[in-house]
């Protein structure tokens, strides 16, 4: 090879470089595959989120999570657990008998399986299409990173996978307890009724959810190659959001 082209030799080193010259190699980007990529985000987020950096990539995580949640909703249908919350809200509001057996009807059906199980899945992908927005505009709009939206879709899609453990975890419990009042924060010892600021509470503190958030905001700040306090404020408000909606439940 000429040593005046300035190429690289085998070592990674310009070839046409001065004699004692200091030596920089050339580094390859980290490579991962999709099922490595969904392991390691639970092991490694931070060196799996550097490998994903230079090409994002979100569908296989989504698709993953999409099918626990599908899979979720039909056990969770199958145990009567919405059944059974949605006549004790009826019975609480004083409806009358007519209205509990039009729902009673319309949840024990193939409409009420697809609405519950279906339902769940849209409502998924939709959280994580605005969880990714969120970020977008907290992250490029606020704090002046300069990532694409696939850097937060795919941010949004691998911290959903690191839920997938709290998915599991509420439906199980939902089945036990054929009901969908499920806590996993200090809720559990709040009492029977806990009230919009005890569920609140009990959102914030529950720690597989934590864990995905923070999962969230290694991945921010690793894509935008700054400290975990940005990604930190990147993913700050849809955590405030989600709990204010389990507040309202």
């Amino acid at each position: 090879m000429d040593e005046r082209d300035g190429s690289l030799d085998r070592r990674g080193v310009s070839a046409g470089a001065p004699a004692g010259a200091p030596v920089t190699p050339v580094v390859a980007p980290p490579v991962i595959s999709p099922v490595g990529a969904l392991l390691g985000v639970f092991t490694k987020p931070s060196a799996t989120f550097a490998a994903l950096a230079p090409k994002p990539r979100f569908l296989l995580a989504l698709l993953v999570v999409l099918a626990v949640q599908l899979a979720a909703g039909y056990a969770v249908f199958q145990s009567g657990a919405v059944l059974n919350d949605s006549i004790a809200k009826l019975e609480a509001k004083g409806e009358s008998p007519e209205a509990i057996a039009m729902t009673e009807k319309a949840l024990t059906g193939q409409l009420g399986m697809i609405l519950v199980v279906l339902g769940g899945g849209f409502a998924v992908a939709f959280i994580m299409l605005l969880h990714a927005a969120l970020m977008f505009f907290m992250g490029n709009l606020m704090l002046g990173a300069r990532l694409q939206f696939p850097h937060y879709l795919c941010v949004a899609a691998y911290s959903s996978v690191v839920g997938i453990p709290d998915m599991v975890v509420r439906t199980i419990l939902a089945v036990g307890k054929e009901s969908m009042d499920v806590r996993l924060g200090v809720g559990a010892f709040l009492g029977e009724e806990l009230g919009p600021l005890g569920r609140a509470l009990d959102t914030m503190t529950d720690p597989l959810l934590i864990w995905s958030t923070l999962v969230a905001a290694i991945g921010a700040s690793v894509f935008a190659a700054k400290g975990l306090r940005f990604g930190i404020l990147v993913v700050l408000p849809g955590f405030l959001i989600g709990v204010l909606l389990s507040a309202t439940r």
